[in-house]
Parts: C-alpha cells; structure tokens; sequence
C-alpha cells in the first residue's frame, strides 16, 4: 500500500468536496451571470462558496472585503502583484520588498516586473526567520514602495514567518504601500485574518485543504478597492467584480467551498498542530544516522520537514522511495519539473550540495505513526543501498 507523504504539494480531495462537485456537474448546470433560474442556481452555489472560505479566512460580511475566485493560487499572487503595479502610473521608480524564499508564483512575477524597471529588494530568511534589521534599513532606503508581498509559511521548510510585524512596519513608515501575503499554506491550518496579518491582499487554494486543483482565490481589502490599487489582468464580461473576467468554474468553487466548510465545522486550524506535532518528534526520534532535519530556527509548521541526506540527490532518493511506494518531494511542486538548486534552501543557509541533497517530507493530521516509521526505515534502507552502488 502506498505512503502519500507530500502534502505540501497537494491534498486529497475531501468526500464532501467530490460529492458537491459531481452534484454541481449533473443539476447545476447554468451560467452563473444567467438571470434565468438555472443562472441563479449556479451563482447560488458560486455566493455560498464564497461566504464559507471567506469564513474560514475569518473574513465574514462585515468586514467588507472581497473575495475574488480564480483559477489556482498562482494565479490569484499574479492578479495581487500585477495588478498592484499596473494600478498607477508611479511618479518615481517604483520598489517591491519581499523575501528571499518566495515560491515560484510569487518571484517569477517579481522577476518580470524587475525587468521592467521595478526595484525589487529580497530580505534574508537565514535559518528560517525574516531579518527585521535588513527590513528596517530597505524601509527608510527606498521611498516609493508600492507593494510587499511575503509568505506565511514556506511551502519548502515549514518556517512561519512574522508577516505581521513585517506589515507593521512597513505600513508605520510607508502607509500606502498594498501589502500581500501568500498564505496557501497556511490556509486551514493557522489561525490567522487579513487584518490580523495587516494585509490588504492574501492568497488562498483549495487543493493544499482536499478540495480541488484548479480553484484559488484572492482577498482584497475595502481600502484597496476604494482607493483603485488594484486592476484586473483578465478583461471580458466583468466577473468577479470586475477584477477576473470569464465564467466561473462553478464546480471547483463549490468544491473549493465544501473543504473550507468541513475545515470551519472540524475545527481543523485549532487541532491541527496539535496532531502534527508528534508526528514531527517522531520522524526526528527515527532518522537514520547521517540525515539532517533542518528546523527553522523559529515558528514552524509541524507538518513539514525539510530532510539533508548527505551524498545522494534528491533525484535518486526519491525514485528510491517511489519504488517503495513511498511519496515525498524534493521541494515546491510548482517547480519540481524545472528543478536547479532550491533558492529556498541556499536562503535558509544550505551549502548547494547540501541543498542538492536535500528532501522534503510533509504530512496531515490524518497521517500514522506507523506511516512516518515506515518512511524513516526506507530511508535508512536507501542510504545504505545507494551507497553501496556508489
């Protein structure tokens, strides 16, 4: 039987999520912009999704945001970044702050916009933590900060970085910069709000939570849509507000819907550390000798781990574990098919060769602890038989 141990990746979809899904796909079959009955079903089940993950976000009515559906996280960090920086038409040359250990949906934009004059300023996350100092110092160098984008949690180490007080700062000095927050993988697992966080716009997913691929969303602040800080990147018939045009895929919406509902009624952001933590403990009591965990020198999230084997890539363990029916990742999904050295890991203070040996391990509260045993025997397994071949 197969060990499904990368969670990070992606989940498996909840029963409840399929079971809307395949009901939404057989009887619910009208365009949600319809005003005919078979259109207001649809954006029946569109406005409910929307209520339940803007629920789960902590984000209800009255808090007078919005919530704008899309086609996956990614896509939802391209509308923030992008339509942040096409908003205006900056007097002087605009700068972005962000981090160094970003995942790829996040930089590949940033890169975009650095070559198109945009300043983009990386602060270090040696060890796991933001480095408030370097923060502080890019605050007060650059005066036209428009935009800071930084991740709750790495999708590569775990580590949880401060958000909030990075926000904080930024705002105390620069009032008017729009602050965005990647929060995929947080999302249903931390108890956290927008406002909490001081962000304007954050990022959510529904396949990091058992709903499906294919459905992101991102949150956007009344002061944001007030003051027009944002533009949409997709033109058409003005769904979503305006801010993503297209028919919405009101399946994965409803799905999408589904697992945050099962989140808010199982209380999962409340027990979920809880349950992961000693599966952690466990996984690092039975590592073989020779392979490293490195914990982030800060707050982490429990239910990934970020494992060094010394001498043998990446590449080659997994295949090794996969042929034992045994499912890890060597980092971000997103970027495993385009795979260099992980900036994440080099970031976090790896050697290149260390991080070229590096694997990550990521689990749920639904995870065994025979599971994570029989993983960390493998493992021991492997490093002795691909040694012995080298």
């Amino acid at each position: 039987m197969a060990i499904y141990l990368d969670y990070a990746a992606t989940t498996p979809m909840l029963p409840a999520a399929a079971e809307v899904m395949a009901d939404i796909c057989a009887n619910v079959w009208g365009n949600p912009s319809s005003v005919h009955s078979a259109g207001l079903a649809a954006r029946a089940a569109v406005e409910r999704a929307r209520e339940l993950v803007l629920a789960l976000l902590g984000a209800g009515r009255g808090d007078a945001g919005m919530l704008v559906f899309t086609g996956s996280g990614t896509e939802a960090s391209n509308l923030a970044i992008f339509g942040v920086a096409r908003s205006k038409r900056w007097k002087s040359r605009p700068a972005i702050l962000t981090t160094d250990s970003e995942h790829p949906s996040v930089e590949e934009p940033l890169r975009a916009l650095e070559r198109e004059g945009y300043i983009v300023e990386r602060i270090p996350t040696k060890g796991g933590v933001l480095d408030f100092e370097a923060l502080d110092e890019a605050i007060f160098r650059h005066k036209n900060i428009v935009l800071a984008s930084f991740m709750l949690v790495n999708n590569e180490t775990g580590a949880v970085y401060d958000v909030a007080k990075a926000f904080s700062m930024i705002k105390r000095v620069q009032p008017d910069a729009v602050t965005h927050c990647d929060a995929v993988q947080g999302f249903g697992k931390l108890s956290f709000t927008p406002s909490v966080l001081g962000a304007d716009l954050v990022t959510v997913s529904a396949h990091k939570l058992g709903g499906p691929k294919g459905a992101g969303a991102l949150y956007i602040s009344k002061p944001v849509i007030v003051a027009k800080k944002i533009v949409p990147l997709v033109y058409g018939g003005g769904q979503e507000n305006g801010y993503r045009s297209g028919t919405e895929n009101v399946a994965a919406i409803a799905g999408f819907g589904a697992a945050a509902e099962f989140h808010l009624s199982a209380g999962t952001r409340e027990r979920f550390c809880k349950a992961t933590k000693p599966l952690l403990e466990l996984l690092e009591q039975n590592l073989p000798e020779g392979a490293r965990l490195n914990t982030p020198l800060g707050e982490h999230m429990p239910h990934i781990a970020s494992i060094t084997v010394p001498g043998i890539k990446s590449e080659v363990m997994l295949r090794y574990l996969s042929g034992r029916g045994i499912y890890v990742s060597s980092g971000s999904a997103c970027s495993s098919r385009h795979r260099g050295i992980s900036r994440t890991l080099l970031a976090f203070g790896l050697s290149e060769n260390e991080a070229d040996c590096t694997i990550r391990v990521s689990f749920s509260d639904a995870t065994g602890k025979d599971e994570i045993l029989e993983f960390a025997a493998a493992l021991r397994d492997g490093m002795a038989s691909i040694a012995k071949i080298r």
